[in-house]
């Protein structure tokens, strides 16, 4: 019983890192004592909600949909790739609705194991984003160059499908500059490690899917392959660019403890 409370608690909550862990431990002492009963707590959700106003975890919400407009949106950003959180869907970074905790994704492929990124890992993996930043700035740039070819073609592409593409030219321009702002943030170490990691995979997200949605205009706007090809393509990589700094971090510490 003690147990399935503790999970239930777990997966309502929104923390991440070292306030969840140590959230739960504290969860654990607290229901070792024997005088504690678990109708004292409240049910897991209030207990869990009790934490995530504590620590300002918990989004807003609208008709029981997650509202993530400003406050937080670094955690958010963090939490993207949390292999300890046992929610398979999270808040979006920004906007209304829900996306993925690809940290889970990886959990779930057996890439990783849900305890195995803690902050020494964090630290290390962030220490070595080289890579990551170098993908998603090429992305990046090709989602620059997408955009400009649909701001060139834009009236020849308007005239076949007989609607405006401003929003699109527009979107198509902004995308590019946000995603190239975040990786260059990524390298800010004041920043917590967790949400420094996830930075150059959400920017190369972002700009695969305005990328490929101005080229498919831009080349072919009456067809849909390319802009769906780009969505389809967008996680895989935010998965990759999110998951590979973390699997060498931990090949590197498992080296270091075959040579103590």
């Amino acid at each position: 019983m003690t147990s399935t409370y503790i999970d239930d608690v777990a997966a309502h909550l929104t923390l991440r890192g070292r306030a969840r862990r140590d959230s739960l431990a504290d969860l654990r002492d607290l229901l070792s004592d024997p005088e504690i009963s678990l109708e004292e707590l409240g049910s897991p959700t209030e207990y869990a909600a009790a934490l995530n106003e504590m620590f300002d975890g918990g989004p807003t919400q609208l008709l029981g949909v997650p509202v993530s407009l400003a406050k937080g949106i670094g955690r958010r950003m963090a939490g993207t790739f949390d292999p300890a959180d046992q929610r398979l869907v999270i808040p979006r970074v920004f906007g209304l609705g829900w996306t993925l905790n690809l940290g889970r994704v990886a959990v779930g492929l057996g890439l990783l194991n849900p305890d195995d990124v803690d902050d020494d890992v964090l630290d290390d993996a962030v220490g070595n984003l080289g890579t990551s930043q170098m993908v998603a700035s090429a992305i990046v740039a090709a989602a620059a160059g997408s955009a400009s070819l649909l701001a060139v073609r834009r009236e020849t592409s308007e005239a076949e499908l007989g609607e405006s593409l401003l929003n699109s030219v527009a979107f198509g321009t902004l995308f590019p500059i946000v995603s190239a702002a975040l990786i260059a943030t990524s390298t800010d170490r004041e920043l917590p490690a967790a949400q420094r990691l996830t930075m150059p995979a959400i920017a190369a997200s972002l700009a695969t899917i305005s990328g490929g949605i101005c080229l498919q205009q831009a080349i072919r706007p009456r067809s849909k392959r390319i802009a769906f090809g780009s969505l389809a393509l967008a996680f895989p990589l935010q998965l990759a660019l999110s998951y590979l700094p973390v699997r060498a971090a931990l090949r590197r510490g498992w080296g270091t403890d075959d040579h103590a």
